[in-house]
């Protein structure tokens, strides 16, 4: 185990815990940090290697349990943040020799690289099973938790709010919580792991060529039997129907990024590329039904893809 790699993999796991202690202490003015949390850990197991991912994650779950005393409060970061960033570094790290391209007169060894594809699928399935096995920590329950909010939510509105009204809207708001935090939690880690492969990648120290992320992200076929079957799930209700919610919402967010990047894939080269661009995006932070259409994208795009070829392209 190379001492370096050790040394990085602890300090990016206190710095990671540190960007995470806004969201545990739920202190205001440093929420907004916890969202980089990611960060150090991806970034020391891209440049470091898997150890000093794996042990930032350690160190991350282990400065916020002692630092709060709360061993539950370390597992949060721990399954929400270490564990989900220290695997998806390790597997942008993995790759293997290409058969179709031999090394010869002295040139380097052709690599296949880990696909993005399943980056994707495996960063969505590490949301989901985060948000579930924490919903399961803190002994998540819609019942109970629905009077709680529209109590909260009735402190701050207006006299001229109903009581009922106040009800209903706890009510929806436990129900989207479990479609919108694995989603949520989705988009944070891609967009950390992107930004980590660009730092990593400015400082010489990332091995993996840059990837043209419109052209090759998307999802393995396996995406849409799950997607349905989550979906499916979600009208069952009761503890089955949240897991289908969790679900939902993880694959549906990935699927949504699918079609986001099939729409930059396809506007290249046309003169209007940045209008088209710049409508989409500021019609999406205004209106949101836009997600829509771009996740029926992403299931086009998902079906249409190749068939794996029963691992022949699979880095070991």
């Amino acid at each position: 185990m190379n001492p370096q790699a050790l040394l990085i993999g602890l300090l990016a796991g206190l710095a990671s815990a540190l960007l995470f202690a806004g969201l545990v202490t739920q202190s205001s003015s440093a929420v907004g940090l916890a969202f980089v949390a990611p960060m150090p850990i991806m970034i020391a197991s891209l440049g470091w290697g898997s150890v000093a991912g794996f042990v930032a994650a350690l160190a991350a779950f282990g400065a916020v349990a002692g630092a709060l005393g709360s061993f539950y409060a370390g597992l949060t970061i721990l399954l929400s943040v270490g564990l989900p960033a220290a695997i998806l570094g390790h597997l942008c790290g993995l790759a293997r020799p290409s058969d179709s391209e031999p090394a010869e007169n002295g040139k380097p060894l052709a690599l296949l690289w880990y696909p993005l594809e399943r980056v994707l699928l495996a960063a969505a399935l590490l949301s989901a099973f985060g948000c579930i096995v924490m919903g399961w920590l803190i002994g998540y329950n819609p019942a109970e938790l629905a009077p709680e909010i529209a109590k909260a939510l009735s402190s701050e509105a207006s006299s001229a709010v109903s009581p009922e009204q106040m009800a209903d809207l706890g009510r929806f708001v436990v129900t989207v919580i479990p479609y919108i935090q694995p989603a949520f939690l989705v988009l944070t880690l891609v967009i950390c792991l992107y930004l980590s492969a660009a730092i990593t990648r400015l400082s010489g120290r990332l091995p993996r060529p840059k990837d043209d992320i419109p052209a090759q992200a998307g999802l393995p076929r396996i995406a849409l039997p799950l997607f349905a079957g989550a979906l499916a799930l979600c009208f069952v209700g009761g503890a089955a129907g949240l897991l289908g919610a969790v679900f939902t919402g993880a694959l549906g967010c990935a699927l949504t990024m699918v079609g986001l990047a099939a729409m930059h894939r396809k506007s290249r080269g046309r003169a209007a590329r940045g209008l088209m661009l710049f409508t989409a995006y500021a019609a999406i932070l205004l209106l949101s039904i836009p997600l829509l259409a771009f996740l029926a994208l992403g299931l086009f795009e998902t079906a249409k893809s190749p068939a794996d070829a029963a691992g022949t392209d699979n880095p070991r």
